[in-house]
């Protein structure tokens, strides 16, 4: 079992100590203090509530700070693991791993800083594959007891820390600076087609973090710098980043709330893209985060991406501004044999139906939305459409990923160009462009 808790735990924003948390009226919920005399700085916390009270309303501070922990199969076992008799106690939860999260919050008990300070352990390439391996078959981080360290999600990862060529493995309150994501029996062509989505991604410009394949065969694995990190040398410095689910105060329990209801699309509990569009075009700061929004938006559907959710778009908290994050966890999921979801995360002027989305109905959805200019939504349409063209022509397709989905990719763009709905790929499509 656990230790005997402490009765309120730390919050640190940037090293500076702005709040407390303690345990709320329910398993599920804590309640959020501000320090006495804290006044904000120039990064915003989060976009769910302000500072203005002493106390942050508790449905609202639990949901942003839930935001953070783990997700499904990951937080049944880590919980487990330690002693957390409720998969669903998040104070139990953030005392035990909130000490390195996403983004630049942390979260400690007082007691426990002492017995819990940051160190890097170098690891070897072998004992790597061994935690991979774990991660697979248990459906965790592949972590050990003296990590305080979580990551949402539901695909099973581990995280390291990589400092000059080198790998380590974080201990105590340490940070990390990558995600490796092993591969998974049941979806041999997974990391391929993950890989393939990030290099699309970065020849659009969505994405700036560096990714790679390594290993071979049932060894593979992918691995992902970290976009919330900058390192120089063996110094890590956190960027504050939270989700879109968390800025809209989505309930943190419940695993499908990250979706739009297909069968209550109005549902205020759940994300849409014009809730979404409505939160970033509330931001502070230069930018256009709009624009960027209906550019992922057109870019998921040509990727065929049905897990673009609320928690899948990140919100970077700089100073004195709030951008869109990188794009991440961008699959081409609507390809695998057997496993086709045709309905999307998010409806798209009405229509959850991948294969009923057009290029109008892109541009619809963005002119409902009243954040972007006459013309607009049309032109990033457009421009998107022709951006993914050029780089499906310039990206190399990885080793793994299946002929079929490289083709539907084109397939999907060649439709929406053309003003037609994506519908049924034939089987005698062949794609016509040639690589020059």
């Amino acid at each position: 079992m656990v230790a005997l808790m402490a009765d309120r735990l730390e919050v640190r924003l940037h090293g500076e100590q702005i709040g407390w948390i303690s345990r709320g009226s329910r398993r599920e919920r804590i309640e959020f203090a501000w320090t006495r005399g804290y006044a904000p700085g120039p990064v915003t916390l989060t976009e769910s509530f302000g500072s203005v009270r002493p106390k942050a309303p508790p449905g609202e501070a639990s949901n942003f700070f839930g935001g953070y922990a783990l997700e499904g199969r990951q937080r049944e076992r880590l919980t487990e693991r330690r002693g957390i008799s409720n998969p669903a106690d998040l104070y139990a939860m953030l005392r035990e791993f909130g000490s390195s999260i996403a983004g630049a919050v942390t979260i400690a008990d007082p007691d426990m800083v002492s017995r819990t300070q940051p160190r890097y352990e170098p690891i070897s390439d072998g004992e790597i594959i061994k935690r991979l391996r774990r991660a697979a078959n248990d459906g965790d981080l592949g972590s050990d007891d003296q990590s305080r360290s979580m990551l949402a999600g539901y695909q099973p990862k581990l995280l390291l820390a990589r400092f000059g060529g080198n790998w380590y493995l974080p201990r105590g309150r340490a940070h990390s600076t990558h995600i490796l994501k092993p591969r998974l029996p049941g979806r041999p062509d997974g990391l391929a087609r993950e890989y393939y989505g990030y290099a699309l991604a970065a020849e659009l410009g969505l994405a700036r973090y560096r990714t790679e394949l390594a290993g071979n065969g049932a060894r593979q694995y992918l691995v992902i710098e970290r976009y919330d990190r900058v390192v120089d040398g063996e110094t890590v410095t956190l960027i504050h980043q939270e989700d879109a689910a968390q800025a809209l105060g989505i309930d943190w329990v419940d695993d499908h709330a990250k979706f739009q209801d297909p069968s209550a699309p109005r549902n205020s509990h759940r994300p849409s893209a014009y809730r979404i569009a409505e939160l970033l075009g509330s931001l502070q700061g230069e930018g256009r985060p709009v624009a960027d929004f209906l550019r992922r938006l057109t870019f998921a559907v040509l990727l065929g991406d049905n897990d673009a959710h609320a928690k899948n778009l990140g919100i970077l908290h700089l100073p004195g501004r709030s951008v869109l994050a990188d794009v991440y966890d961008a699959v081409p999921n609507l390809f695998q044999a057997g496993r086709i979801e045709y309905n999307l995360a998010l409806a798209i002027d009405g229509s959850f139906d991948h294969r009923r989305i057009s290029a109008q109905h892109l541009i619809r959805e963005a002119e409902r939305w009243n954040a972007l200019s006459t013309g607009e939504p049309e032109q990033i349409v457009t421009t998107t459409l022709d951006d993914f063209t050029k780089a499906l022509d310039h990206v190399i397709v990885p080793p793994g990923v299946p002929a079929a989905a490289a083709a539907q990719l084109a397939w999907n763009a060649e439709r929406l160009q053309a003003g037609g709905e994506i519908g049924g790929r034939p089987r005698a499509y062949r794609r016509r462009r040639t690589r020059p």
